[in-house]
């Protein structure tokens, strides 16, 4: 499981097949372009949200506005679970960073199903321990690794993220801006525009308009276990 890049797989896949119908009528299925924010933290989570197609960011913002992107969600996923903790307040910023398709379902409702299915509860709080076990490895990165480290770090698991890629093929990263990508590593763009320069004069990189090609995993690996060293 990618540490940058979750997908939570269908949860709802192990119900009866006459509940998951009718769980799936219930379900407003909307599209909402890129941009577009689902909550902010301490809103009401009256709902959760399942991610259908498209890319969702979780991220929080600083006191000085400098976002820290704690992941990025691929279909099929489940956000805004905070809705079902005793508070039932939202902790992070939720943001389609492309046109998205998403359902909303009542927090009620999956409260219910959770309840009289203990099978789909397990698999439900297995997923959100993963969530956060990621969420603290990232945190220790960015506290104990330079940013070429992060950097590469965040590159080998987007790619893992992709899937196979054909034979001979090198591994590949769909194009995130170099904000995003400060963003997901907790450091400036601008020190990641360096970053990306000397992995593409190392040749650790290949860089298109639409994607970013690992021409050498081992190196990227070598220097993902190395000592920390300061940028």
């Amino acid at each position: 499981m990618s540490l940058e890049t979750f997908v939570d797989g269908d949860l709802l896949s192990d119900l009866p097949a006459p509940e998951r119908e009718a769980l799936m009528r219930q379900l407003s299925v909307s599209t909402y372009p890129a941009g577009y924010t689902f909550y902010a933290p301490d809103d009401p989570g009256e709902q959760v949200f399942l991610l259908q197609s498209g890319r969702v960011r979780l991220y929080k913002l600083s006191p000085e506005g400098r976002a820290l992107i704690l992941m990025v969600l691929e279909p099929p996923a489940i956000f805004g679970e905070m809705a079902l903790a005793d508070s039932g307040r939202q902790d992070s910023f939720a943001e389609a960073m492309v046109e998205c398709v998403v359902g909303t379902l009542s927090r009620d409702v999956l409260r219910q199903v959770l309840s009289n299915h203990p099978a789909l509860a397990l698999r439900f709080m297995a997923v959100m321990s993963r969530r956060l076990v990621a969420i603290e490895r990232k945190l220790a990165d960015i506290a104990f690794k330079s940013v070429p480290q992060r950097l590469a770090t965040v590159l080998l698991n987007l790619a893992a993220a992709q899937g196979e890629q054909p034979a001979g093929a090198a591994p590949t990263v769909v194009r995130f801006t170099h904000q995003q990508l400060a963003e997901m590593i907790g450091s400036y763009r601008e020190t990641v525009t360096k970053a990306i320069g000397e992995f593409r004069e190392e040749g650790l990189i290949r860089v298109e308009e639409d994607a970013i090609h690992l021409t050498d995993i081992d190196r990227l690996r070598q220097l993902v276990g190395s000592q920390a060293r300061s940028l």
